[in-house]
């Protein structure tokens, strides 16, 4: 398997990197391949621009989706852009390792996420009409995982704690992902990594090596399917919401066994 791991910590010795660590180790003592970026080592660029479009469709006006989409069928995205890209194509399953900082991803991996997944490449309305997104999106067949920390205790992240439920929390960024096409796994959450001590972090990167032993065998998180929305792009009557992004219904299970 090709797996490929996006790294978001600008910190060498951060507990982030060492758990980028275990899972390289890990996944190529199982005989994965494994490719890394390193988006603060590469000093990835975290903006749209003009800069991205040096021969723009419309030089008066930056419409980002008319250019990223032009860009993709002429074959001039951006070379940093295309390289990441390329290492998306080869991936069977693509792994982000980020601490979530202000309930979100660090800013210059959501850069990454808007610069590469972009239009045209991961996600499209084709002038037929053709609707690449979600399960038909242009990421279609890899999966895609979240491995994360945060300083808070895992009794914070519940759906009565302090920061809300992590389910829900973690749903635009899982939706995003599924967006271009990617069956997503369940999350690897490392929770107060800053308060647990030396032993709370060894069971965090132990509880990471288990599950990417496994990780060919996981089952991904479950997303309603297109042909279950009206023209409206909402749940056709009779359809129950089970996941973080509609209403819960009886059939979305609150916890993921990663947590």
């Amino acid at each position: 398997m090709n797996v490929f791991l996006v790294f978001a910590h600008p910190e060498p010795k951060s507990f982030n990197a060492a758990l980028r660590d275990r899972a390289v180790d890990v996944l190529r003592e199982c005989g994965h391949a494994v490719v890394v970026s390193d988006l603060y080592e590469m000093k990835f660029k975290a903006v749209i621009d003009h800069d991205d479009f040096p021969d723009p469709l419309n030089p008066a006006m930056l419409q980002i989706p008319l250019e990223q989409e032009a860009a993709h069928a002429r074959g001039t995205t951006a070379a940093d852009i295309a390289a990441e890209q390329r290492k998306l194509i080869a991936a069977d399953l693509v792994i982000f390792q980020f601490p979530l900082w202000l309930y979100g991803l660090p800013a210059i991996l959501k850069g990454w996420c808007e610069r590469v997944f972009s239009s045209g490449f991961a996600h499209e309305t084709t002038p037929s009409g053709e609707r690449r997104w979600f399960e038909n999106g242009g990421l279609k067949g890899r999966r895609a995982m979240l491995s994360l920390t945060c300083a808070g205790a895992e009794t914070a992240f519940q759906p009565d704690g302090r920061h809300g439920d992590m389910d829900r929390i973690l749903w635009p960024i899982h939706n995003a992902l599924r967006y271009a096409g990617f069956d997503v796994l369940p999350p690897v959450v490392s929770y107060a990594v800053l308060r647990g001590g030396e032993l709370g972090r060894a069971n965090a990167l132990d509880r990471l090596e288990g599950r990417l032993r496994g990780i060919e065998t996981d089952t991904p998180i479950p997303f309603h399917s297109l042909d279950e929305y009206d023209d409206a792009h909402r749940l056709k009557a009779g359809i129950a919401p089970r996941t973080p992004g509609q209403h819960r219904g009886p059939g979305y299970l609150s916890r993921t066994p990663s947590s």
